[in-house]
């Protein structure tokens, strides 16, 4: 699943370009089509062949493009309560989408079509939210703080947290405390 925020989040991020942009279109389209088949098969040597693609491409739209809000938010998941990393973005990455919509919508709808999927051409932000929710739930991984056992009352102190991460400065929408406590609220 962290590889396929990876694919997500570079494809939006402030310093993306043309590689990452190619790298994170070819992510998405091998890793979201191939993850629900390789957990119901672990032996597809096909499915897992393009997820481990899939996975290095994503890395690759990283190192040419950095990551974003999904990220910075989920790292204090994991520092305070060694919530699993991949977990932590499961958690995170349909809010961050949703909350980046308004700047980055289009560029979501190129991402979702890019796989074959066609969108409401009104929201493509929340289109691509729930095929994100789809795959986590394939995964087993849920994606409400609430239901992770995230104390509602701890949201300020992660959102402090979250505003200090490196990665929040390449996300599309500026990102700082107040952003993150959004964003947390929105994922609770």
């Amino acid at each position: 699943y962290d590889a396929i925020s990876h694919a997500v989040e570079t494809s939006v991020t402030l310093s993306r370009n043309v590689f990452s942009d190619c790298f994170a279109r070819e992510a998405w389209r091998l890793l979201q089509a191939n993850y629900e088949r390789g957990l119901a098969d672990p032996n597809d040597l096909t499915a897992g062949g393009a997820m481990q693609l899939g996975a290095y491409l994503a890395g690759a739209a990283i190192e040419n493009s950095m990551l974003g809000a999904a990220h910075a938010c989920a790292n204090p998941l994991t520092a305070r309560y060694g919530t699993i990393h991949g977990v932590a973005i499961a958690l995170l990455l349909p809010a961050v989408v949703r909350w980046n919509s308004p700047v980055v919508g289009a560029r979501y709808a190129d991402l979702l079509a890019s796989s074959g999927h066609q969108g409401d051409p009104d929201d493509p932000a929340e289109k691509l939210a729930q095929r994100l929710e789809e795959l986590a739930a394939a995964g087993g991984l849920v994606t409400r703080l609430s239901a992770a056992g995230i104390p509602k009352e701890d949201l300020p102190m992660l959102a402090e947290d979250a505003a200090g991460q490196w990665t929040g400065k390449f996300n599309p929408r500026p990102f700082g405390r107040e952003a993150a406590l959004e964003v947390y609220k929105c994922a609770y």
